[in-house]
């Protein structure tokens, strides 16, 4: 499993958070994600083989915007 974090523009609440986090968690490979409205912050714990482009997808799916890099960690 790895963590990444990517930045998410266009929460604000914490039902924004909610959605996100929903949102990554039906990815296929995520086993958990956090959302933090107040950092602008996804951290997504994930298989090594799982899809960031499909995990990206997800939160523009669900009406958010994400950063173009994501950072490790």
């Amino acid at each position: 499993m790895i963590t990444v974090t990517l930045q998410v523009e266009g929460m604000t609440c914490d039902g924004c958070e909610q959605s996100v986090r929903r949102a990554v968690e039906q990815v296929s490979g995520v086993s958990e994600a956090t959302a933090d409205h107040e950092a602008g912050v996804v951290s997504v714990r994930m298989v090594e083989s799982a899809d960031i482009l499909a995990v990206r997808s997800a939160i523009l799916d669900a009406g958010f915007t994400t950063g173009a890099i994501p950072r490790s960690g």
